[in-house]
């Protein structure tokens, strides 16, 4: 009905709005809401169809200036782009789920943590490590991996690396997520798998004292690998300072957990 149609038009621009307040980038689009209706007639059916798809159009296209989006194009560096792409695949991944609860929580958390960040390259990995940290208390360990391999999947594709790890450490280095990195790698016929043993220095997530949020490396691993749903596990965590970690990656059949957030030990 007319007054549901307008409902939902209010209520999109009320979350927009409440979104703008911590990114006044955010892109303004014009709100389009459609009914379904059974066609009468094959030809009805058809200008109905390119009637919504012209309006889906405007609504990607015609409301956003040109001069807005190549403001937006420059001013977004790589890491915010990667931290929006990651954080639009895991949200896809929690409702295609039906995890309402965790999107909640992690929305709410972040509008409260985002009062006390302006900074926009803070505020995105201020998002990532909220998701981390919800994702660990509203999930369990095997769910948290079913998401983050739907996540991965939901991401643009990359080819298939030889080595996904290396490849990933050297991607996320390009971001600045992390300020350094070793990785070696050992494959073992034995199991099948392939062990890596990484160290990284300078991890840009905030950490806790012992908490680890792995979730944007695990998520681009994932993606980098021959198959997102590929067995990926973290073991052997150690604290080497304040954003310091070594850690090793398996991704033999009993490889499971620590991709979205791991514990150290000192």
């Amino acid at each position: 009905t007319r007054p549901d149609a307008a409902d939902a038009a209010q209520a999109t621009e009320q979350y927009r709005a409440a979104l703008r307040r911590y990114d006044p980038r955010l892109p303004c689009y014009d709100p389009i809401v459609c009914q379904a209706r059974a066609a009468d007639a094959d030809a009805d059916s058809t200008a109905n169809g390119d009637r919504r798809q012209s309006n889906r159009r405007v609504a990607n296209t015609g409301a956003q200036s040109p001069s807005g989006r190549a403001k937006r194009g420059r001013d977004d560096s790589p890491l915010i782009s990667f931290c929006h792409d990651v954080s639009g695949a895991v949200f896809e991944a929690l409702s295609a789920r039906d995890h309402d609860d965790a999107e909640r929580a992690i929305m709410e958390t972040y509008l409260a943590a985002a009062e006390a960040t302006t900074d926009r390259n803070t505020l995105c990995l201020v998002l990532l490590e909220t998701m981390a940290s919800e994702l660990e208390c509203h999930l369990d360990a095997v769910e948290r991996m079913r998401v983050l391999q739907t996540a991965a999947a939901n991401l643009s594709p990359v080819d298939p690396a030889d080595d996904p790890v290396a490849t990933s450490l050297e991607f996320l280095d390009s971001l600045s997520l992390i300020r350094a990195y070793g990785v070696t790698r050992d494959s073992s016929d034995a199991t099948d798998g392939d062990t890596w043993t990484v160290s990284l220095r300078g991890y840009a997530v905030e950490c806790g004292e012992r908490r680890f949020p792995t979730l944007p490396i695990g998520i681009d691993i994932l993606r980098r690998m021959a198959t997102p749903t590929a067995e990926l596990g973290v073991t052997d965590v150690t604290v080497l300072g304040d954003g310091d970690w070594r850690f090793v990656l398996t991704n033999d059949e009993e490889a499971t957990g620590g991709l979205v957030c791991t514990r150290g030990d000192p």
